[in-house]
Order: structure tokens, then sequence, then C-alpha cells
């Protein structure tokens, strides 16, 4: 295999990078992945910055030219099957024989396999959405809810799973995206009270909010941090409590409007 210009070695990585990174892998695996790649492909002198929203790659021929190239990330999910797969397809890239420190692994090849992993669906929508319910039923009866509320706290999971899914083609940004899912859980639960006696509100209210807490977010913030990365670690980490306070945010309000209409 012809050895790739910089540019196609850079593209490349960066793509890699945004996957992993819109997948919601941590900064310092997304680092790795992209010196893999540029090593793989014959330019082991890479030098590489990620942050939460940002890629910053700078890559160092054998003459001595040094080519930097800057990635904007936006949009960001958990995706972890993602990140496995991408990472996988970056080990076999750096296993194969590499003579004169180049992989035999086509470039074309190589593109084409991200683009699927990039486009694939993992879950169909509907399992998604049905995992979702269980999990908010499933965490309703963990703190202490009947089997009533768990039916009631499963349908709220698939519908704010349904939701979420369909606000987020809207580009909303994570705090007015899960203020918006807080409050269509509040206002289900609070709807299905009015119907159904005898049932504890927080219970419910709980289990559907479990399915906003972003745990991994506040993972990452600390394994970052801990690795070093104290700036990706903060940005995490403040992400994390931005997206709590429009949990809060959202149940509160929707509460205090209930509440001012006698419910």
């Amino acid at each position: 295999m012809n050895k790739l210009s910089v540019k196609q070695a850079t593209e490349l990585a960066l793509e890699v990078g945004r996957i992993l990174l819109q997948s919601g892998s941590a900064t310092n695996r997304v680092e790795k992945m992209i010196l893999k790649v540029c090593a793989g492909f014959g330019y082991p002198d890479t030098e590489s910055y990620v942050t939460p929203t940002g890629i910053f790659i700078s890559v160092n021929d054998s003459q001595g030219s040094i080519s930097t190239s800057i990635k904007r990330i936006e949009n960001r999910r958990i995706d972890l099957g993602k990140i496995t797969q991408v990472s996988r397809l970056v080990t076999c890239l750096e296993e194969q024989d590499c003579p004169d420190g180049r992989s035999d692994m086509d470039a074309v090849k190589f593109s084409s396999e991200l683009e699927i992993i990039d486009l694939k669906e993992a879950w169909p929508a509907w399992l998604r959405s049905l995992c979702g319910g269980a999990t908010s039923g499933f965490f309703c009866l963990l703190f202490g809810g009947a089997w009533s509320e768990f039916g009631i706290a499963v349908l709220i999971g698939i519908i704010v799973s349904y939701g979420m899914k369909f606000l987020s083609k809207l580009s909303f940004n994570n705090f007015l995206l899960n203020a918006l899912a807080a409050a269509l859980i509040v206002f289900i639960a609070k709807f299905m009270d009015i119907y159904i006696p005898y049932i504890r509100l927080d219970n419910i209210i709980i289990g559907g909010i479990m399915l906003l807490v972003p745990g991994l977010s506040i993972t990452n913030a600390i394994r970052d941090t801990m690795s070093g990365d104290l700036v990706s670690g903060t940005a995490r980490g403040m992400e994390a409590v931005f997206i709590t306070v429009g949990i809060v945010a959202g149940s509160g309000t929707m509460l205090k409007l209930w509440a001012l209409w006698g419910y």
C-alpha cells in the first residue's frame, strides 16, 4: 500500500476521534486512538489534544513539515457499542504486519468500515424505548414503589425515551433537552395521579428521572481528572452539573404549575 498523504491520514484520525467523542468516550482514549491511526498509516510522530468539544491534531511527516487540523464537536450522546467497534477497528489496524512502519490495511476499506460504524444503529428505536421503560420501572421498584406504580413508570419511560429521540433532532442543548424531559415526566405522573388513586408520585418521578441522570458523564469527568486531563475533566463535570440543574428546573417548574392549577 502506498503511504497516505498527511491530509488523508489526518482526516481518518479526525474521523475516528469524532465518532469516539460523539459517542461519549473519555478524552484520553480518543487521544490514544488518534495516535494509533496516524502511526498505523505511517506517521508515528503525531500529537493530539482532545477536549469534549474539539479535537486538535498535529502530524509531522518524515520531511519535517507539520500539518495541524482542528475539528469541532457539537453533538454528543452515549453509545458504548460504537466506542467498542471503533476501538476494535483501530486495534486491528495496529496489530497488522506493518513493513516500514505502515499498515497493510487499505485506507479506503478503513474509511468505509468507519462509515458503517458511524451510520449503524445498534438497536432499533422501539427496543431502546422499551429498555428505557424497563429501566424507569425497575428503579421505581428499587425505591419502594408498588406494581401499579411500576406500570406507570414503565409507560413514562417509554414515552420519555421516544420524546427525547424526537427533541434531539431539533438541536436543543442538553440543559433544555433534559429540562423538557423532566417536565414531561412530572406532567405524565401528575396526570395519571388524577385517574389512578393511591399511587405515590415520588417513586414514579424518581424512576423516570433516573433515565436522565448523567452517570457516565460524571464517571468520565472523574476519569479524565484522575488521568491529568484537567480541562476535559472540568468541562465534563460542569456539563453534568448543568444537566442536573436542567432536570431539577424542569421537574420543579412542572410541579409548581400543577400546584398553581390546584393539584
